[in-house]
């Protein structure tokens, strides 16, 4: 067995396809280093452990078997700085690196070959399953060269050449590098952490019947589909962490923006967390930094939908990654935050009324076929008109004023029935109080896990899909969910040391 003669704890940092392309071969040493002996380096990486994870609602340490390429380190590039005076000394690609094993903390653990590096004390930067190469004389420039990479799709699908991982790069500051009286090797153990989040989706049946407040049944509901919107494009490569109070960004400090979320207004930052203002009305989404932006679609036939499998009782989860979407508080809202719609199929439960117009009163439709083509919804009955619904109502005519103020929907039908919707805006860190919003309460983080289960439905949802963009995501919702976030921990069942 191997032994560890340093460590060091960075995450693995996920992503799939980074636009831009290597910038140069690999760097020498810098010429303003101090000349130094060279000394022979085993970078030893590790994926997926528990020990160091982003603040979240965490209710389980449960392991979930991922796929090879959701850990795997096909290569990576180190970045050393001289610790002391922040110069560029030496970046290193490595390619030959070999999977070891496994350890009891869920770390898979790859290594590469030994490669000299010049003896001394460095802030180490490592980029794994990326062919960017960034060529920068000091950190601050380093850092600053790496922020905002865009991504294709907001919504990956296809992993299949290894995601992108970087370490928390705060975690790997002042590190010593020398030969020692035992040993002409050094091991360096590096953590790794994904810039995706996961997102796993499930029903726990393929129907759900709708009751009122005495517990008779009104509808029949079927989760078909669901589509993922106010996907982030842009990410920061390496992870950015803030204190704030406000909206006024900071200066970015290794020390400081680069390592863990502070317990006490702590952030995690992405790229356009400062444009995201209160007045998220005023949002437009002009350099297409969202897919599936919200604000971009009002008929659901243009939506490409994902299909639900069939309920199971293990849950078969869709699954799709993403990147981090942060807010401050006050700007946690409906035209910002990451959420999923859902379309549902749903069937009256012989309650459809009709209004006789020779007698006045409203009778019930017997007949399926007569179903009209829009039909409305008032207090757990249905009408196939809105003289029907204007009876039932007790007012003259059907106005949009007066549906909203009874809660009364539309629907019209399609080729299989008629559908409604449903949003469910994804939660990260639960406060626990449902009138005031939290710190990161609703939030996308990378290196995460956010599994949901929908368990049951409580009302009948939105005959068209809609939202208020300055809407605060806190709020009640018709679709009970379970949902776990969760360190994105992988266990591979097939090595261990």
């Amino acid at each position: 067995m191997l032994k560890f003669n340093k460590s060091i704890y960075v995450l693995l940092f996920a992503a799939t396809t980074i636009l831009g392309c290597s910038q140069s071969d690999d760097l020498a040493v810098d010429s303003n280093a101090p000349t130094q002996e060279n000394t022979g380096v085993v970078f030893r990486f590790l994926t997926n452990g528990p020990t160091m994870m982003t603040r979240s609602v965490e209710d389980s340490y449960d392991h979930v078997q991922g796929t090879v390429e959701e850990y795997q380190v096909n290569n990576a590039r180190v970045y050393l700085y001289d610790a002391p005076t922040k110069l560029f000394i030496k970046s290193i690609a490595l390619t030959n690196i070999k999977r070891i094993g496994s350890d009891t903390n869920g770390n898979i653990i790859y290594e590469t070959d030994r490669v000299s590096v010049p003896q001394g004390s460095y802030d180490i930067f490592v980029l794994a399953n990326s062919n960017k190469n960034i060529s920068k004389p000091n950190e601050e420039q380093f850092l600053a060269a790496i922020d905002s990479t865009t991504y294709v799709k907001g919504q990956i699908t296809d992993i299949s050449n290894g995601v992108v991982m970087t370490n928390r790069a705060s975690e790997n500051a002042n590190i010593a590098i020398s030969n020692t009286p035992t040993s002409d090797e050094n091991v360096i153990s590096i953590k790794l952490e994904r810039a995706l989040a996961r997102l796993d989706i499930a029903k726990s049946s393929d129907s759900y019947a709708l009751t009122d407040a005495a517990s008779k049944q009104y509808a029949t509901v079927t989760l078909d589909r669901h589509y993922v919107v106010n996907l982030a494009r842009y990410y920061y490569l390496y992870r950015h962490t803030a204190v704030l109070n406000s909206m006024d960004e900071p200066t970015w400090s290794l020390d400081e923006n680069f390592g863990n979320v502070n317990d006490v207004n702590g952030y995690v930052i992405d790229p356009y967390f400062f444009k995201k203002t209160i007045d998220a009305s005023n949002f437009n989404n002009k350099d297409k930094y969202y897919e599936h932006f919200f604000g971009d679609y009002n008929n659901p036939d243009a939506i490409t939908w994902t299909n639900f499998k069939p309920a199971a009782a293990t849950p078969d989860y869709n699954t799709s990654y993403c990147l981090e979407n942060c807010t401050l508080a006050p700007a946690q809202k409906n035209g910002y935050s990451t959420g999923v719609l859902f379309d549902a199929k749903f069937e009256p439960y012989n309650n459809v009324y009709h209004l006789n117009t020779a007698t006045g009163a409203l009778e019930l439709v017997t007949d399926k076929t007569k179903y009209p083509e829009e039909i409305y919804y008032y207090n757990y009955n249905f009408y196939d008109s809105p003289e029907a619904l204007a009876n039932a109502l007790g007012v003259t005519a059907v106005t949009a004023a007066n549906m909203d103020v009874y809660q009364a929907k539309k629907f019209e039908k399609s080729d299989d029935g008629y559908h409604c919707y449903y949003i469910y805006w994804i939660r990260h860190l639960d406060n626990f109080m449902p009138t005031s919003m939290g710190v990161m309460e609703f939030a996308i983080v990378r290196n995460n896990l956010y599994r949901m289960l929908i368990t049951k439905i409580s009302g009948l949802g939105d005959g068209i899909p809609q939202v208020d963009t300055d809407k605060p995501d806190e709020g009640e919702t018709y679709l009970k969910v379970v949902l776990n976030v969760k360190p994105w921990i992988v266990r591979d069942l097939n090595i261990v040391l």
